[in-house]
């Protein structure tokens, strides 16, 4: 196994934040995408 790639930029801390906004986002976009086709069914 290679060397492990470390961000000097984010704190472990700030990673999970970022992780979970992301997981936010998805699941927002998500959502957006299931209300549309509702509404095209609708």
């Amino acid at each position: 196994m290679g060397p492990m790639r470390k961000s000097a930029s984010f704190p472990a801390g700030n990673i999970m934040d970022i992780e979970r906004i992301n997981q936010i986002g998805n699941t927002l976009a998500d959502l957006s995408s299931r209300t549309e086709a509702l509404r095209r069914y609708l």
